[in-house]
């Protein structure tokens, strides 16, 4: 995403306008903006933003972190890939919807059971009914 969007998502964020969201939403911010830090990358990206403790970021800060983000963390579908192998049990590249929902509200930033329904219910289906986990990667990632 470009700047553009990063801006867009801080100002959803921002409900009040006030030019600042509260330090506690910034990894929630990033990942609406197409950001995929770690927990620990969250915390650090935190202090960075709001060196002084004062519980708010503003969006000159929300933008540096995108900078840092983007540097440290570029997306590597395959890397994420490698670990569907683990619930592709036949070696195919394919994984069941119920295995996506599965891995998608038990390991990570975990989804609520609904959300992770409606993520399936968008994911193509091979003819046999399963997901291609890379195609869905590229769907999802949009590279």
């Amino acid at each position: 995403m470009g700047t553009g969007e990063w801006q867009d998502v801080f100002s959803i964020i921002d409900e009040n306008g006030t030019g600042s969201i509260p330090t506690a939403k910034l990894g929630i911010a990033i990942r609406a903006s197409g950001g995929y830090p770690t927990e620990e990358q969250v915390k650090t990206m935190m202090s960075k933003a709001d060196p002084s403790g004062s519980g708010k970021v503003s969006l000159a800060s929300f933008l540096k972190q995108r900078e840092w983000i983007e540097s440290v963390n570029p997306l590597d579908i395959y890397e994420i890939g490698a670990s569907f192998k683990v619930f592709d049990k036949d070696g195919n590249g394919c994984i069941s919807g119920v295995e996506l929902a599965h891995i998608l509200t038990s390991m990570g930033d975990k989804l609520t059971p609904e959300e992770a329904d409606d993520f399936v219910k968008e994911a193509t289906l091979t003819k046999d009914g399963f997901i291609d986990y890379m195609a869905f990667l590229k769907e999802v990632t949009q590279t």
